[in-house]
């Protein structure tokens, strides 16, 4: 049986997070609860456990703060957040999974049960980020309301290619060779779109991840779309961006040119 703790600043959550792991989870016993970053350090160094389900935004610290003040932790994690929008660094982290709140039963047993395999088998492998990615985003809001003159259009997330900045407005290129005016800011845009899918490649440019098709390093530096559109890199996104594709990608390395 695995000793497992539960840290999360949300008392409802906390207790309902325990009581689904009581029932549906035999093979975990919650040793230890904890409300905030501080006293889940002093839980964890106290109950050495073997997995951590970890709330995010927290008092006194993240949880990404807490488990960069254990840099030799010997156990698994799971993040349970409401929040979906912190994907890739939970992966950076080496999170064994990453659960959106509230917690659906059957998610959380299918995750436990991977961390319990892995465990009693002794691996050393790695949990499946491009797996855990492909997850992630599974679970985040699929359209984007697009007002027009006689009412809302509805437009499918994976279909944006990129969107760019013109003045007071934006321009949404999308797959099918279409685009659609916006009034926002791309900032306002930016925040309502999912950071682990879209990437703020330049100022006036957010770029969808998953129709990138190149980057190109020469000539300044910049990126090569499905629709054959180029895109500025800025010089100081470009080391967060070959990092971002490199976790994309499953660390394949970048072609020349």
């Amino acid at each position: 049986m695995l000793k497992a703790i539960v840290i999360d600043d949300e008392e409802k959550s906390l207790k309902t997070l325990v009581m689904i792991l009581k029932e549906y989870c035999p093979g975990i016993e919650v040793v230890s609860e904890a409300r905030n970053a501080l006293e889940g350090i002093r839980e964890i160094n106290i109950h050495k456990p073997d997995l951590v389900f970890l709330d995010i935004e927290m008092p006194n610290g993240s949880g990404f703060e807490m488990l960069e003040s254990l840099p030799d932790r010997n156990f698994d994690v799971i993040f349970v957040t409401a929040y979906n929008h912190y994907a890739l660094k939970a992966i950076k982290c080496n999170a064994s999974d990453y659960i959106i709140k509230p917690v659906d039963v059957q998610e959380l047993v299918e995750c436990v049960d991977k961390v319990i395999k892995r465990r009693e088998t002794h691996s050393k492998e790695a949990p499946d980020m491009e797996k855990l990615l492909k997850s992630i985003r599974g679970k985040r809001p699929a359209r984007l309301a697009v007002p027009t003159i006689d009412g809302t259009e509805f437009i499918s997330i994976r279909d944006i290619i990129r969107i760019e900045a013109e003045r007071s407005y934006c321009i949404i290129y999308m797959t099918g060779n279409r685009k659609l005016l916006l009034s926002r800011s791309l900032s306002d845009i930016e925040a309502s779109l999912d950071k682990d899918m879209f990437f703020r490649a330049h100022k006036s440019h957010l770029v969808n991840l998953e129709h990138i098709k190149k980057h190109v390093r020469f000539d300044g530096g910049y990126i090569i779309m499905d629709d054959e559109s180029k895109v500025v890199l800025s010089r100081r996104k470009r080391e967060e961006f070959l990092e971002v594709m490199n976790i994309m990608t499953g660390g394949g390395k970048e072609e020349n040119g």
